[in-house]
């Protein structure tokens, strides 16, 4: 998924920064290893549809994604690949975190990986809100 999202739409769009960001920043191995400590020590409480996961995991995964997600956004606009409204940019990446948080948390893993999910409900949110 992460391949297909750089091949389609690598530095000349956001879907493909935000694609990226969200699988490597919030559902990512440096975050999620503090996610799963502080989920260990206080994420006694689990999301109710799904057990395995518990609300603190996923507002680290929330936070994570969009705050990884701005910073490669700015870094992308900063050398001149993007040019973007940052009113609307931040409340689309706080849609797009959300609707990847959500998509994560959801016991489907048996159907289909998250490393597949996460990337693509990204990856279309991304593109209904940022259109191209």
């Amino acid at each position: 998924m992460l391949m297909l999202c750089a091949l389609v739409f690598w530095r000349e769009s956001p879907v493909g920064v935000i694609c990226l960001a969200m699988m490597c920043g919030g559902d990512g191995v440096w975050w999620t290893g503090v996610a799963d400590i502080i989920g260990r020590k206080y994420g006694s409480s689990k999301i109710p549809y799904n057990q395995s996961k518990s609300w603190v995991g996923s507002i680290s995964m929330f936070v994570s994604g969009f705050i990884i997600s701005i910073g490669m956004l700015y870094y992308y606009s900063a050398l001149g690949y993007l040019q973007l409204d940052w009113g609307y940019t931040m409340h689309r990446v706080a849609f797009i975190s959300l609707v990847a948080t959500v998509v994560e948390s959801l016991p489907i893993t048996m159907l289909i990986d998250d490393n597949i999910s996460v990337p693509l409900a990204s990856m279309l949110a991304a593109y209904l809100t940022f259109g191209h």
